[in-house]
């Protein structure tokens, strides 16, 4: 039995030594294959950064121990989230703000031909009168992002190392693929998503930031060949859950992104972080060519939601969203500035009372933006037109009244010479089929002005407000209440002379 036992245990051994050599085969395997062709949740971000230095401040060996101790330092804050590669580089110049603000990716690619990666960064460090200044920019040539530049000065040479890796840290753009859309809810995978970072402040994404879809079109070998943006539209974060992320779409069109994948086309995701203090935004017509609108009023809001008070809501305050609210210059420009807290806004475009457009926003995002809207003139030139016909109509209502009170004081009167002539002259003047054949010209006018447009909400509004137009002119100008008087004037003319005749026949 004793031996049995130990032949048990000896199996036992045997079976766990199997499982630890089979698991860590399979571990060795993943991480040796190369990086794309993992699952996308188990990819790092294969990163380039190159450094350049001022040769004639540091020395070959003070370089060496600032690439080493970037390597570090990144090893220790990023962990297996990037696969990083740093190295020095010569070619640039001037080494300072100057010659990398002048580098683009098409440079880039020429000096490193061989070499691919998800993210570039490249650095330039320069010695100042007291310290040191680090500057740098990133490409991400998948998903078409370029980031401006940004620098800090540092007074130590020490912290050259850990001052580049914040730097680095702060232009990552993480990115994903939306996996399911329903509605406005969508679920997204995280390149990397597995794969944590050591420090919590290299953490992808968060609750409340923004990321921006692109359609990506892959040939048969998944290459991307082209990207598409979507016009204002943008993804806000609202769960992160490991690799997975849960977002709301927000979007100033009706269908942003599809339910359902359509063939070789992804919809990828870029997280979006503002640089700018503010954007310059200039409103413009969708006309060819475009027409800045100038004197506009402008909403920035919350919500997409305008809620006004109502007789069921009167406690609704229609401010509570509102956060600012500008005017456009003379060449159609304003000013917004960046806000921490709200990250992503609305902006409301109005022309006067009539809401042109309505869209999400982030401020910071880029140094300007254009806004283009339909052109209002179309609506504008109904609505004086109509404004002069409601103008004479109501010129007509207040005569008829007046006439109608003169007819009735008369007939108190008996003076049925007056209450003739005065019926006389309202039959004579009113012209009710020339108001209504004005208000026949003026909406076909409109409205094939807004077809020839393509602007269906002109179209809609001055449909409307013909409409209302016409049952002004039934309601107050109408021959039925003409009629109805007449009529009554003629019973009490008839019976005033049915009254007064026996009066004449008496001697």
């Amino acid at each position: 039995m004793t031996g049995l036992l130990s032949g048990s245990k000896i199996w036992l051994i045997l079976l766990c030594g199997m499982a630890v050599v089979v698991e860590g085969t399979l571990g060795a395997a993943e991480a040796l294959a190369p990086v794309e062709d993992r699952a996308i949740e188990r990819r790092p971000y294969v990163v380039q950064l190159q450094v350049a230095f001022d040769a004639d401040q540091l020395d070959a060996r003070s370089r060496d121990a600032i690439l080493l101790e970037v390597r570090q330092t990144a090893a220790r804050c990023v962990g297996d989230l990037w696969q990083l590669d740093v190295n020095e580089i010569d070619w640039l110049g001037p080494v300072n703000q100057r010659g990398l603000g002048r580098l683009d990716l098409g440079t880039l690619k020429k000096h490193h031909p061989q070499e691919t990666a998800d993210i570039w960064f490249i650095a330039a460090i320069n010695a100042l009168p007291v310290g040191w200044r680090i500057s740098l920019r990133s490409w991400q040539p998948e998903v078409q992002s370029e980031t401006r530049l940004v620098s800090v000065d540092v007074l130590d040479q020490r912290d050259l190392a850990v001052a580049l890796v914040r730097l680095s840290r702060d232009l990552f753009r993480p990115m994903g693929i939306v996996e399911q859309v329903n509605d406005r809810a969508v679920r997204i995978r995280m390149r990397a998503g597995e794969l944590t970072a050591p420090d919590p402040s290299f953490e992808q994404l968060v609750k409340g930031e923004v990321l921006v879809p692109l359609l990506a079109y892959r040939n048969k070998e998944k290459a991307i060949e082209k990207l598409q943006t979507i016009p204002w539209t943008f993804i806000t974060v609202d769960e992160v859950e490991g690799s997975r992320v849960s977002g709301t779409v927000q979007s100033g069109l009706r269908m942003a992104l599809g339910g359902k994948k359509r063939g070789r086309i992804d919809t990828l995701v870029v997280a979006l972080r503002p640089q700018e203090e503010l954007t310059e935004l200039e409103l413009l017509t969708q006309t060819k060519p475009p027409r800045p609108l100038v004197g506009h009023r402008l909403e920035i809001r919350t919500s997409p939601i305008l809620l006004r008070p109502s007789d069921e809501h009167p406690e609704i305050d229609p401010l509570a969203t509102l956060l600012d609210e500008k005017l456009t210059d003379r060449r159609g420009l304003c000013l917004i500035s960046a806000d921490q807290e709200h990250r992503l806004v609305w902006l409301f475009a109005y022309s006067g009372q009539h809401l042109l457009a309505r869209v999400p926003f982030v401020p910071g995002a880029a140094t300007t933006a254009h806004l283009e809207v339909s052109d209002d003139t179309t609506r504008l030139a109904a609505e004086a037109d109509l404004q002069m016909l409601q103008g004479e109509i109501i010129d007509a209502v207040a005569l008829r009244t007046t006439a109608v009170e003169t007819i009735r004081a008369a007939a108190k009167k008996d003076d049925w010479t007056t209450v003739n002539q005065k019926l006389t002259l309202i039959k004579e003047r009113e012209s009710v089929s020339t108001l209504r054949d004005r208000l026949t010209a003026v909406r076909v006018a409109g409205v094939a002005a807004a077809k020839k447009n393509r602007d269906k909400g002109a179209e809609a509004r001055i449909q409307r407000m013909c409409d209302d137009a016409s049952t002004l002119i039934n309601v107050h100008l109408g021959g039925e209440k003409i009629r109805l008087l007449t009529e009554e004037m003629e019973g009490l003319q008839s019976a005033t002379k049915e009254t007064d005749e026996p009066r004449r026949r008496k001697p």
